[in-house]
């Protein structure tokens, strides 16, 4: 968050982030009768989120959920790509969150992305595996979510597509060693530039979380091309959770935009 942020608005950052951070859990110091309740890829698994507790009904009832397919879209002019404000990042925590590996980026680092002139905040980024979104039914071995959070709680997400390459993979700091269960680790400096593609040509739309609670009006942007992961990469954080993808949800006739080439 930026250093000029007043304490209202860095409260409210932090709140959004914090249910990014850990979906599903309670605020520190909450009755345990008031945190959501468990919720996973399996037994209670997407099929059954809505049914779970009434604070996650979005996922069974909202028509802007995400992920989707994101085929057929309408090409817009490169100016109205998103701007990425990315570069290197020091004493980035990497957590098992029991749903996935998660990296939190320290407040007051700047990196940022500005969507229609508005300015959303990097709080954390995490992994999904098998890719969330597909293109044309298509998906990819992984997929990378970059969540952003703007002064007044507003989200915008961006995602990267991930196949497995023959190739050096800028993922290794992260998902070279995991923390271990439940627990968590410190990368020393971390280029979150190297995790995007050379071109950023961009799909784009108006969705939701794709966790519980599927809160809506989510900005997403989600990159056309897709970067390398290494396979050992991807078998290790297969073995620690062997599926973490909500699958693709009806577009209900929203517009998806595909901005460069």
């Amino acid at each position: 968050m930026s250093r000029s942020a007043t304490p209202i608005t860095r409260r409210r950052m932090l709140a959004a982030a914090a249910l990014l951070i850990v979906p599903g859990c309670a605020p520190t110091g909450s009755p345990a009768e008031n945190s959501p309740p468990h919720w996973d890829y399996d037994a209670d698994g997407p099929a059954h989120w809505a049914q779970l507790d009434g604070r996650y009904s979005m996922c069974g009832t909202g028509a802007g959920q995400s992920p989707i397919d994101l085929g057929h879209p309408t090409r817009v002019t490169p100016a109205e790509h998103i701007d990425i404000d990315y570069g290197p990042v020091r004493a980035v925590e990497v957590v098992d969150n029991g749903h996935t590996i998660q990296a939190n980026i320290p407040s007051g680092t700047g990196h940022h992305v500005t969507v229609d002139g508005r300015r959303f905040t990097l709080t954390q980024f995490h992994f999904h595996a098998p890719s969330e979104h597909t293109v044309e039914g298509a998906g990819s071995a992984m997929e990378l979510h970059l969540v952003h959070v703007a002064e007044d709680g507003a989200i915008a997400v961006l995602g990267v597509l991930m196949e497995v390459a023959e190739q050096p993979s800028a993922f290794s700091p992260v998902l070279g060693e995991l923390p271990p269960a439940r627990g968590s680790r410190t990368i020393e400096t971390l280029d979150l530039r190297a995790l995007l593609p050379g071109d950023l040509a961009q799909f784009r739309y108006t969705g939701s979380l794709t966790t519980p609670p599927c809160t809506e009006g989510v900005a997403w942007t989600v990159l056309r091309h897709p970067v390398p992961v290494a396979g050992d990469e991807v078998e290790r954080y297969l073995a620690r959770f062997p599926h973490t993808n909500r699958p693709a949800q009806s577009a209900n006739g929203r517009a998806v935009v595909l901005a460069g080439g």
